[in-house]
């Protein structure tokens, strides 16, 4: 059965909307409660991983550390969604099974306008000051993808569907997103269930690399793992043998291939010495 990854401006309405359609499907409901299994399964701050979903890029020093806490959620998520049959929203599932075909991805959006008039009432403000307060949301929004994903989530070509709420009942919404998970395109494949293994894998490695290599990229296909690294020449032959080592010995992977991409600030920093 398909997948169904929900994302949204508002993360009242998404979340309603996702607990609703999983109800209507029978489906199982992948939220943020993920969140406090990862953090006790690793002993991480519950509260320091919902922070890392939802804050804008701060301070450089800080981004490694945010980008592992989103590397143990990715990796979590991602396991969870090879049982299939589930609705997620909340966990940038969005933003990391792009190219799964049995994967129906859903963004819901507010008019501006609306947003803002509701978030006024809501916190007894001004409209004014509500309607800046929304695009500076939006604008954080995209910053955070932009830095963690190096995609802009609030670009309409990353979904199968988008969907106004300016226009629409939330119930409306719920019969429009179960009428199109539907469709034969969203059908589980052979080829799609295979790529969420080789993407669940390589996040499983990608995470135990993180340690060493904050910004390693990583992927897999058919148990072979390709890791890529940034390293100074003189360096290079020692980290591609601890990435070897670490990768190698984790479940599922038969191969290892280190790929080096010379850290060009690092050596540059290294010659003026």
């Amino acid at each position: 059965m398909p997948l169904i990854i929900i994302s949204a401006d508002e993360f009242k309405q998404g979340d309603e909307i996702g607990q609703k359609v999983a109800g209507v499907m029978g489906y199982r409901y992948l939220g943020r409660d993920l969140l406090h299994t990862v953090a006790q399964e690793h002993q991480l701050n519950e509260q320091e991983l919902i922070q890392a979903l939802d804050d804008p890029p701060g301070l450089l020093s800080r981004r490694a550390r945010r980008q592992r806490l989103l590397g143990y959620i990715e990796a979590a998520c991602l396991e969870a969604l090879l049982d299939d049959d589930a609705v997620c929203f909340g966990l940038a599932a969005h933003m990391y099974v792009r190219a799964v075909s049995h994967a129906l991805k859903v963004r819901i959006i507010n008019e501006p306008e609306q947003r803002a008039a509701d978030l006024a009432q809501a916190e007894g403000m001004t409209l004014d000051k509500a309607r800046k307060q929304v695009l500076r949301q939006t604008k954080d929004e995209r910053r955070w993808s932009e830095d963690a994903y190096q995609l802009d989530q609030t670009d309409a070509s990353l979904y199968d569907l988008v969907i106004s709420l300016g226009t629409l009942e939330l119930a409306k919404a719920v019969d429009i997103i179960c009428d199109t998970v539907a469709y034969r395109k969203f059908q589980p494949m052979t080829y799609s269930r295979k790529l969420m293994q080789d993407k669940a894998l390589a996040a499983q490695v990608r995470l135990a690399l993180m340690e060493h290599f904050p910004d390693v990229r990583v992927e897999a296909n058919d148990g072979t793992v390709a890791a890529y690294i940034q390293s100074l020449k003189k360096d290079q032959r020692k980290k591609q043998e601890l990435v070897r080592q670490i990768a190698g010995e984790m479940p599922g992977v038969r191969h290892v291939e280190v790929h080096v991409i010379r850290d060009l600030v690092g050596q540059a920093a290294q010659s003026t010495r």
